[in-house]
């Protein structure tokens, strides 16, 4: 039986073209209550602004990459697993060392993306407000742990 070799670590700036497009395929799936032409609108900036500027953490196995968390200051700005290796622990690996590194996490998740909020919530993490996305018009929970 062989171990698969799997950890965390730190983004860097080579990662970033394969963390745009696991953001991509995994926002598409996860949120099908926004059209798709919207992420695809969506990814120059998120490869180009808003991950070079993040601290970004990978989750890697035998080498390819199969989730990342991004942080900005207390912010969990993203948490992104691919569809076909979630419900494997990546996505709790990533958080466990987003807490290592942050005794207070925020994040907002969109209301109706029913899944991420309880894998939140089973993580600790708890609602203290709701607010609308700015960008979809679609309301989302304010959730923090800590």
């Amino acid at each position: 039986m062989t171990t698969l070799q799997c950890r965390v670590r730190g983004g860097t700036s080579r990662d970033i073209p394969a963390m745009a497009s696991l953001w991509l395929e995994a926002s598409c799936e996860a949120h099908d209550f926004v059209p798709d032409s919207f992420w695809h609108a969506q990814r120059s900036a998120m490869q180009e602004a808003y991950l070079p500027s993040a601290e970004n953490y990978i989750y890697e196995q035998e080498g390819d990459i199969k989730g990342f968390v991004s942080l900005h200051e207390a912010t969990l700005a993203a948490l992104f697993v691919m569809p076909m290796s979630q419900n494997q622990g990546i996505g709790r690996s990533l958080l466990d060392h987003t807490k290592s590194l942050r005794p207070v996490l925020e994040v907002h998740v969109y209301r109706k993306n029913v899944g991420a909020v309880r894998f939140y919530e089973a993580n600790g993490f708890v609602i203290v407000g709701e607010s609308e996305d700015t960008h979809t018009g679609e309301p989302e929970w304010f959730m923090r742990f800590g």
